[in-house]
């Protein structure tokens, strides 16, 4: 994926202002073990069934363990919402491994850096939420020395309203599946090639989702990505974005060129637009708008990466597997 780090993102519950660190090292060490493996977003027979909670007795949705530390589930279906743990010694290790069964991957070593720092261990009687991968981690010291700890996964709100041009599937339908992406990026090349169309023919027999491509070109290290982007704006003037983007995926000779606009109108000729209108779009720069629109829209919502793909807000882990937003839409569509 085309982040060059992975940001995390801490308040403190009570704050008289936001603050924020670049707190890098506790991805940096992070591996995704696998979607499959039980996690908060999954399914909650499988967390049920992780090792690290074989020592728990369940009482419910409530799992206790012989050193008095809790793990609640709230379940939304036959899938986990959230769970929070209660740790009555504070017990780093523990936490680490419980973290790492309900989240699906390696933040142990990070969380026992990250709670180490002087400045977290002054916040944590307060209270910090940590944005971490796909996840928000509310983090507490109780006054009993405690340590509790709430995971759920993140979502992103305030997406803005993409034209219909631009949707695949019923524009009014409630789960909606945002790509977004940079065309000249390699890694948008390998979702598009290897996932998304098996993702659209699954999408075709669900009429409750719908599929929106967001604009996100990468210009500080693909300097074509803005000219393809506004070809393709041009292009979705007439009609035809959805085959232009298809075909400029399934190519690369244009992305180290000079001046690609003879491919891009190549293309476009290709998809069967209109070539005067093409051009005049083009030497107007009629598609800046709607792609500056789309760029400052993932700088305000925080989409650091291409492709960076969400259900419902919801960040899809893998966006080269179409399993993986096939996951996040039957968890969204559970109650």
């Amino acid at each position: 994926m085309t982040g060059v780090q992975e940001v995390l993102h801490y308040t403190a519950h009570m704050r008289s202002r936001p603050r924020f660190l670049m707190l890098s090292a506790l991805l940096a060490s992070s591996t995704l073990l696998s979607f499959a493996s039980a996690q908060v977003g999954g399914l909650r027979a499988a967390t049920l069934a992780q090792p690290a909670l074989s020592t728990f007795k369940a009482s419910g949705t409530v799992l206790t363990d012989a050193s008095g530390a809790t793990v609640t589930l709230t379940p939304k279906g036959a899938y986990l919402a959230s769970a929070d743990l209660r740790l009555p010694t504070a017990d780093v290790v523990q936490a680490g491994t419980l973290l790492n069964a309900l989240t699906g991957q390696d933040f142990a070593q990070g969380l026992s850096d990250f709670l180490k720092r002087p400045d977290v261990q002054a916040k944590l009687p307060q209270g910090l939420t940590v944005t971490a991968d796909a996840f928000d981690l509310k983090l507490q010291q109780q006054a009993d020395k405690a340590l509790t700890l709430n995971i759920s996964l993140h979502q992103l709100t305030g997406f803005r309203v993409v034209p219909s041009s631009r949707i695949l599937g019923d524009a009014s339908a409630p789960i909606v599946v945002r790509m977004y992406s940079d065309l000249q990026c390699p890694y948008c090349q390998k979702a598009e090639l290897e996932a998304v169309p098996k993702v659209l023919k699954n999408l075709k027999t669900q009429k409750d989702v719908r599929f929106e491509f967001h604009q996100f070109p990468l210009e500080s290290i693909h300097p074509n990505a803005r000219p393809a982007a506004e070809a393709a704006a041009c292009v979705e003037k007439q009609g035809k974005f959805w085959a232009f983007k298809d075909a400029l995926f399934r190519r690369a000779d244009w992305q180290s060129m000079a001046n690609p606009g003879v491919i891009f109108q190549g293309v476009a000729m290709g998809v069967g637009v209109k070539l005067q209108q093409y051009r005049d779009c083009i030497a107007d720069r009629g598609g800046k708008q709607s792609v500056d629109e789309g760029v400052a829209e993932a700088n305000r919502l925080g989409v650091n990466a291409t492709p960076s793909v969400y259900v419902n807000g919801y960040r899809v882990a893998n966006p080269y597997d179409p399993a993986s937003y096939q996951a996040l839409i039957d968890f969204v569509r559970a109650k």
